[in-house]
C-alpha cells in the first residue's frame, strides 16, 4: 500500500514537472505572427499606396531578401516610370527602344536618391524564407524632386519662350541647343507624375512646350534653304561634302530662292620644297541670313605631304572631308 502510495505521488510530480514545461515553453517563446506587410495582399494595410511604394523580397538569407526587394521596388518603378513616359511622348520604334534603354539606366540610378528604407526581417516558417519589405516615402521622394524640377523648370521656361514663334538657322541651333539639354528634366517630371501626378501642373505646360519643339524641328530644319558657294574646291569634292551633309542634317539645298547663303573657303596651296610638295589644309565655312552671321566654322590641319602635286591636293581634300564628316555639322549647324 505505502509503495502503491508512493509511485503515485512521483507520476503526479512528473506530471506537473512536464506541465510546467509546457506552460513556461508556450510562455518563454511565443508563435510570431506574420506582419500585414509580408504578405502582399495586406502590405497596403501599413504602407498605402497612396503614401508609400513598396515592394517585399524573399530569400534563405537576410542580405538576399533585402537585395531582392530593392531589385523588386526598382523593377517596378522602372516600369510604371516608363509606362507614364510613353504615354506622354510619340516615338518611333528605334527612338522608344533608344529612350527605354537610356531610361531604365537612369530610372534605376535616379531611385537611389529617394532613401530605400526597409522594414525588420519576418522569418516565415512554413517556406523558410525572410520576407521583408522595401518602400519609399512619396512625400519624401518628391521633397527629392521639387527642387530639382524647379532648377530645370527656370532655365528652360525662359529658353524656350525665346525661340516659339521664330524660324530660321539661328532659331534650329538655339533649338537643338535647348532639346539636347532637357533629358534631365524629362526624367524628373515623368518621375514626379508616377509620384504625386497631381502636384505636377506646374511642370506639364513646358514638357508641353518641349514635346511641341522637338515635334516642329525637322519642319523648321526643312524651312532652312541655304545656297552653298565655294572657292578653292579644285573639282568640287568639298561641294558635294558640304551638301551632302547638310541634306543629311535635315536642311533644303537650292540654287535659287535661299533664305540663308553658306560660303566655303578651302585653302589647299602648295608649298615645294625639292621634290617634296606639301599643303597645310584649311577650311572655313561662314553662314548668314542676309542680315548677319548666324554661324561660322573654320579648322586649320597638320601638313600632308607627297612627291607629286596630284597625290598632295588628292590627300589634302580627304583630310578635309574626313573633318566635315567629324565635326561640321555639330559645330556649324546644330
Amino acid at each position: 500500500m505505502l509503495i502503491h502510495t508512493k509511485t503515485r505521488k512521483i507520476a503526479r510530480a512528473i506530471f506537473c514537472f512536464l506541465l510546467m514545461l509546457v506552460i513556461l515553453s508556450c510562455t518563454s517563446v511565443p508563435k510570431t505572427e506574420k506582419p500585414l506587410w509580408a504578405d502582399s495582399f495586406s502590405v497596403n494595410q501599413v504602407f498605402p499606396s497612396s503614401e508609400y511604394i513598396t515592394a517585399l523580397g524573399y530569400a534563405k538569407k537576410k542580405e538576399m531578401a533585402a537585395s531582392v526587394a530593392d531589385g523588386n521596388l526598382a523593377s517596378y518603378f522602372s516600369k510604371e516610370v516608363s509606362a507614364v513616359t510613353r504615354a506622354g511622348q510619340r516615338l518611333s520604334n528605334t527612338e522608344e527602344a533608344r529612350e527605354n534603354i537610356s531610361r531604365e539606366i537612369i530610372i534605376k540610378s535616379q531611385i537611389e536618391l529617394f532613401g530605400i528604407k526597409h522594414t525588420e526581417y519576418y522569418f516565415d516558417s512554413q517556406s523558410k524564407n525572410y520576407i521583408v519589405c522595401a518602400y519609399i516615402s512619396r512625400e519624401e521622394a518628391w521633397a527629392v524632386l521639387e527642387p530639382k524640377l524647379n532648377i530645370h523648370y527656370s532655365s528652360l521656361s525662359k529658353n524656350i519662350s525665346q525661340v516659339k514663334n521664330q524660324k530660321g538657322l539661328k532659331t534650329v541651333i538655339k533649338a537643338n541647343k535647348i532639346l539636347s539639354n532637357t533629358s534631365d528634366f524629362e526624367d524628373l517630371y515623368y518621375t514626379a507624375l508616377f509620384i504625386f501626378p497631381n502636384r505636377c501642373e506646374k511642370y506639364s505646360g513646358l514638357m508641353e512646350d518641349i514635346m511641341n519643339l522637338k515635334q516642329r524641328l525637322p519642319s523648321l530644319t526643312r524651312e532652312v534653304k541655304i545656297k552653298i558657294n565655294t572657292k578653292g574646291d579644285g573639282d568640287g569634292r568639298i561641294y558635294s561634302k558640304i551638301s551632302s551633309l547638310v541634306t543629311d542634317a535635315g536642311f533644303t539645298i537650292c540654287k535659287s530662292g535661299e533664305n540663308h547663303i553658306m560660303n566655303v573657303d578651302v585653302d589647299i596651296t602648295e608649298q615645294i620644297t625639292g621634290k617634296v610638295h606639301a599643303v597645310y589644309p584649311q577650311i572655313s565655312v561662314v553662314v548668314s541670313d542676309g542680315k548677319e552671321t548666324v554661324s561660322s566654322f573654320s579648322k586649320s590641319l597638320e601638313k600632308v605631304a607627297a612627291f607629286n602635286s596630284t597625290t598632295v591636293q588628292k590627300m589634302a581634300l580627304s583630310r578635309i572631308e574626313e573633318l566635315l564628316e567629324q565635326e561640321f555639322v555639330e559645330a556649324c549647324l546644330r
